[in-house]
């Protein structure tokens, strides 16, 4: 799992309309602020978000806040309008949310757009139709700016004519998570609607971290410390975890063990994913 990995327990949508509430989403605790132009804009909107969304990734640039900016599908005349916004602008976020992609076509060809304008920006596709799912793992190693693989599970759901329930979305979730794992990327689930019920999201944010994501996505920001909470290891598993990795040096790389367990190299691996998340928690929380 790539370190960038660490980045993605949370992820705050805020609509490029309401410029208003991106203080409010830096102060929430998420680890990244993703300021919208698709889902939560209307058509007739498109052309005045897209000109207002820089002023607020500026402001979450100066906030010290991860900012991610969704763009529309590049299958649209939206999409294309964004890019060619994104290329030609001087701020750029950090990472860049590709709804409804479909092959490691598009993730290429958005690789070549901002290779000389914006090296460092990382690529998050979604996945959100059968098509990207079929192609999930080509998606996930079609560039290393890709960084994490999100779900969009309202849209998939709506595709396959199925509701939100787990069992109806448990395979596309599990093709997801493993191709992200293939490929050495963070796995993103999607939204729990109901920002009100904080038992169900704490439920299905737990379910979804012990399949092996590493985050999900939030609508209100009450939403991120449920979230936040359910993502980060709990201190005796950061104990633990760090006696594995202090066990495993002190081993020179062979098998040891640990409260009486073995201890080889994938325990390791999952042991030095588990101190990392703890220590990015701790620096953001004391931000």
């Amino acid at each position: 799992m790539s370190q960038s990995a660490k980045n993605y327990r949370s992820i705050l949508f805020v609509p490029a309309t309401r410029p208003e509430r991106v203080p409010k989403a830096a102060a929430s605790g998420a680890d990244s602020v993703c300021v919208d132009l698709e889902d939560a804009v209307g058509l007739a909107d498109k052309g005045q978000a897209r000109a207002d969304c820089w002023a607020q990734l500026e402001v979450l640039r100066g906030l010290g806040v991860r900012s991610i900016l969704r763009i529309n599908a590049l299958t649209t005349s939206e999409g294309l309008r964004d890019m060619v916004a994104l290329i030609e602008s001087p701020t750029a976020p950090d990472g860049l949310f590709v709804p409804k992609c479909n092959s490691a076509e598009e993730v290429r060809w958005i690789d070549s757009l901002l290779a000389g304008r914006h090296p460092d920006m990382e690529v998050l596709p979604i996945i959100e139709t059968t098509i990207g799912l079929n192609n999930v793992a080509d998606i996930a190693g079609a560039s290393p700016r890709v960084a994490a693989l999100g779900f969009g599970s309202a849209d998939y759901s709506a595709e396959i004519g199925s509701d939100m329930g787990w069992d109806a979305l448990a395979y596309a979730r599990g093709r997801i998570v493993a191709a992200a794992g293939q490929c050495g990327v963070a796995a993103i689930d999607g939204v729990w609607i109901d920002y009100r019920d904080d038992d169900g999201l704490r439920r299905e944010a737990k379910r979804i971290a012990t399949m092996g994501y590493t985050g999900k996505i939030a609508i209100h920001p009450q939403q991120v410390a449920v979230i936040n909470q359910v993502f980060t290891p709990s201190d005796e598993a950061v104990a633990r975890a760090q006696r594995i990795v202090a066990a495993a040096a002190e081993a020179g790389g062979g098998v040891t063990t640990v409260d009486g367990q073995m201890i080889d190299e994938p325990v390791v691996q999952s042991a030095r994913r588990v101190v990392a998340v703890a220590e990015h928690a701790a620096a953001n929380a004391a931000k």
